[in-house]
């Protein structure tokens, strides 16, 4: 069992490439997925010698040369189904170019993993880091619009699939707009606010959104203090959460209950590497009141600040630790931000607050200056109907989203997402943006679940697969290739350690659920060591 994907030829009809290998690394592969040989051109100038210049990658269909009217730089397109699919689509679909480019935190990290693999496997000739520098691009002025006119067609987009390279997409998007050439480019300038989650609800709340009580504390003693000041092991009050400024994936987020667990996770924190940079250390940690309630994620698009909604999600979280007590240590126990599902929301369901979701997300992007693009919006819901931020991501749903939501809504962010900023009124493209509604409606159900380790050591067996593939709803399954039998494995305890994914998908919700709930209980044997 190499990674072990399975789709059933019944679900064909619903859904196209669901699996992918975990961590795809797609970047400068030719042609892009999807798109033959025959049909893309690879231009790349060749630079002087002596002079190390930065290099566009550039590719774009040549029997439409030279009517390619625009196009958009991709950055970061490492997955498969995320850059990938819009570089793909962006070229088939629109006829547009596209450029495809590392951030410059991808370029040193990916270069220094690189030589890192040559040199353990004795072997050189592995790119330094510093080369792959060149397949960024150039902030300076004058570099860029030297690297701007080997581009043969306008830029209107800039997109980035990676929270670390979000801050560089911003910058090189004000830095092409002050260009001569960069009038036709669409973006939402710069903004520090949609990534530091300190300063995110602070611009929320000034603009009279309601949001959580936060504090920003540089030390163990500061933020004990405004622990016990937010109530912490008071009646009613379940915990307080201490998280980094920045961050994804709920990495070094923690529940705290205790005075040595707030201590704790902010050990884990202070002086530790900034997300997405190598050389910044933190000096404070988050504080938040914890938000009881449910807990939904929505995909918006946005064109020219009007947003449309592509998908709503509601999170399942569970905890693979068994005691709501903290350990010796101070470590914080009964973590609750192991993801078991993220389920689908129909706009027109009950059980659902859809249209007072979309609403304050729609805020809060009017209040981060979000006018184009996508954006993944979480937030909880109290159990009196009050709503409140979690976090804004001005990138698309790390997930293999795709497939499931043009399945189940009829269509999907990051096709509107082209829509948004690649269709032209007078061609013969429909209008995907403009004729999505604002809130999606269902067409069938949906549920991505993803699969647990409840379990540390070596696996000795996975069990379980053929019932699960042959359930009803089960559309696609992955487990991933570092759960397989001989792999080391530890429980999984957020987003980044899932042992892979099941997607289901039916037009009876009670069959999908049936489906579910048996999968919740096979996952806890599902692995042995």
């Amino acid at each position: 069992m190499r990674g072990r994907r399975f789709a059933p030829a019944a679900a064909a009809s619903l859904l196209v490439s669901t699996s992918f290998p975990r961590g795809t690394f797609s970047f400068f592969v030719a042609p892009p997925p999807g798109v033959s040989t025959s049909s893309v051109f690879r231009r790349r100038t060749t630079p002087a010698a002596s002079s190390p210049v930065y290099i566009p990658d550039v590719r774009y269909d040549p029997s439409r040369e030279p009517d390619v009217v625009s196009g958009a730089i991709f950055v970061d397109p490492f997955s498969a189904y995320h850059g990938g699919h819009l570089v793909s689509a962006a070229i088939r679909q629109y006829g547009a170019g596209a450029v495809r480019v590392f951030s410059p935190y991808s370029a040193r990290g990916v270069g220094g993993a690189l030589a890192r693999n040559a040199a353990a496997a004795g072997e050189s000739g592995a790119p330094p880091p510093e080369d792959l520098l060149s397949r960024t691009a150039p902030l300076d002025r004058a570099e860029l619009e030297s690297w701007l006119r080997a581009i043969p067609f306008p830029v209107v987009a800039v997109l980035c699939e990676t929270d670390s390279g979000l801050e560089y997409a911003e910058e090189l998007s004000c830095a092409i707009a002050a260009c001569p050439s960069g009038g036709a480019l669409r973006h939402n300038g710069r903004c520090g606010a949609r990534r530091d989650k300190y300063l995110m609800n602070g611009v929320c709340r000034d603009a009279g959104i309601a949001t959580v009580r936060q504090a920003m504390c540089h030390s163990e003693e500061e933020a004990v203090r405004t622990a016990l000041e937010f109530g912490m092991g008071g009646e009613g009050v379940e915990g307080i959460i201490v998280k980094p400024l920045r961050g994804v994936a709920s990495n070094r987020v923690s529940l705290c209950r205790t005075e040595f667990s707030v201590r704790y996770a902010t050990q884990c924190i202070l002086g530790t590497t900034v997300f997405g940079t190598f050389d910044e250390r933190y000096d404070a940690v988050l504080l938040q009141d914890f938000l009881p309630g449910k807990e939904y994620a929505v995909d918006t698009v946005s064109k020219n600040g009007q947003h449309k909604t592509a998908a709503i999600w509601n999170y399942e979280k569970i905890s693979t630790t068994t005691t709501i007590d903290d350990a010796d240590d101070g470590a914080p126990q009964n973590q609750p931000f192991v993801y078991s599902c993220s389920r689908l929301v129909s706009g027109d369901d009950p059980r659902h607050p859809a249209e007072k979701i979309v609403s304050y997300v729609e805020s809060v992007l009017d209040a981060l200056g979000v006018k184009w693009g996508m954006a993944h919006t979480e937030v909880k819901v109290a159990p009196d109907g009050t709503i409140r931020l979690i976090e804004v991501n001005v990138r698309q749903h790390n997930a293999n989203f795709a497939p499931m939501c043009q399945a189940c809504v009829g269509y999907n962010a990051l096709d509107l997402c082209l829509s948004a900023y690649l269709h032209d009124d007078d061609g013969d493209m429909e209008d995907e943006f403009g004729m999505a509604p604002r809130v999606p409606i269902l067409r069938f159900a949906g549920n991505e679940v993803s699969l647990i380790c409840f379990v540390e050591g070596t696996v000795t067996a996975v069990n379980h697969l053929e019932e699960i593939e042959d359930m009803e709803s089960v559309v696609g399954m992955e487990v991933y290739p570092n759960f397989e039998i001989g792999c080391g494995v530890q429980k999984t305890v957020d987003i980044r350690t899932d042992a892979g994914f099941i997607h289901l998908i039916h037009e009876d919700e009670e069959v999908l659920d049936r489906d579910y709930q048996r999968i919740c209980v096979l996952m806890q044997t599902m692995f042995e060591v």
